[in-house]
């Protein structure tokens, strides 16, 4: 029995240290295993962390060589941008007291119904800023959009100001709502005793960015330019004044006034008030949430002085008409709406 029993024991004792051994071998190998798969994770996440600092080195030095030329390139030209918006803004004004003065529209007394020096430079001040804008888009990235607001704001703001000579339709059926039909047939004919309801008032996108394209200056080793005054008055002398978009700019100034052209009228009223809202954002720093109630302001204050109206002793009608159209399209600044609008277009 003594003997069974440490047979017994014996055999007890040998299975618990094979069952050891066994628990031993497998812990091991899971062990190991693990550990393997330990140093690949982290191999890997070591891999992960370098890409992603070289990444992040790699952003900040395009960020950083973006800022450099952001500010050697685009800057200088957004002080041309903000000279050819006072002036823009300054031609309305003027072509406003002009109106008052009885020296618009067509015959002897008018200053704009021939090619003087009057039209020709109220077609140079108008277009400008559009050209202007052409630079802008040609030398500014998504990147530099990104990395400063102002940048950002100023170029949507833009965008909105240029396309409003194309706008004419849309300013035409703003309240009070004006008889605009430019496409009708008969319009051929109608436009001699009727050119305020048939004579077209706006450009065609077409017409506006090849007009923007005209008015470039490429010379050799320099960056392109926009034209000066003078070299508009020789491009009108020159074999281009016979370009179409430019026939188109001046048929529709020549021999302008509001009430033979009160769309292009209101066109006008548009862009002065927009012009002076650009030009505040270099003057105040300036939220997208901001814009409406500055707009409002601007409107309010050119009410005041009656420095737009058309006709003398009488204010202008066409300002509501600008702060209505401008109060919606303020609203796409920074989203995409307007890219749905042009879908629809």
């Amino acid at each position: 029995m003594a003997m069974e029993k440490e047979v017994v024991g014996a055999i007890v004792a040998a299975g618990a240290s094979i069952v050891v051994a066994v628990f031993s071998a497998i812990f091991s190998l899971v062990t190991a295993r693990r550990a393997a798969q330990v140093g690949i994770d982290l191999e890997r996440f070591k891999n992960k962390l370098g890409e992603q600092a070289a990444e992040r080195d790699a952003r900040r030095d395009y960020e950083y060589d973006a800022r450099k030329r952001l500010y050697s390139e685009v800057e200088p030209l957004l002080f041309q941008l903000y000279e050819s918006l006072e002036e823009a803004h300054y031609r309305v004004r003027s072509l406003a007291r002009t109106s008052r003065s009885g020296n618009l529209g067509e015959g002897d007394a008018s200053w704009v119904d021939g090619p003087g020096y009057y039209l020709k430079s109220t077609m140079y001040k108008l277009i400008l800023p559009a050209v202007h804008f052409r630079l802008m888009q040609r030398q500014v990235t998504f990147v530099d959009l990104n990395l400063d607001e102002s940048i950002r704001l100023r170029y949507q703001l833009m965008k909105l100001y240029s396309r409003s000579f194309t706008d004419d339709f849309v300013l035409a059926s703003i309240a009070p709502r004006l008889r605009y039909d430019p496409n009708d047939e008969t319009s051929r004919t109608a436009r001699a005793t009727e050119p305020a309801v048939y004579m077209r008032q706006g450009l065609v996108l077409g017409d506006l960015e090849n007009l923007a394209e005209v008015l470039l200056i490429q010379k050799a080793d320099k960056p392109q330019r926009a034209m000066s005054l003078s070299d508009f008055d020789q491009l009108m002398k020159s074999k281009l004044s016979s370009n179409e978009s430019v026939k188109e700019l001046m048929a529709l100034l020549t021999g302008f006034s509001p009430q033979t052209r009160p769309v292009l009228a209101r066109i006008l009223v548009a862009q002065a008030c927009m012009a002076q809202l650009i030009l505040s954002t270099f003057d105040q720093k300036t939220k997208t949430t901001q814009l409406e109630g500055r707009l409002n302001e601007i409107v309010s204050a050119i009410e005041k002085c009656n420095t737009l109206a058309w006709t003398a002793g009488k204010p202008c009608e066409d300002l509501r008409v600008a702060q209505q159209y401008w109060s919606e399209r303020l609203k796409w600044v920074g989203t995409t709406t307007w890219i749905e609008r042009d879908k629809s277009a």
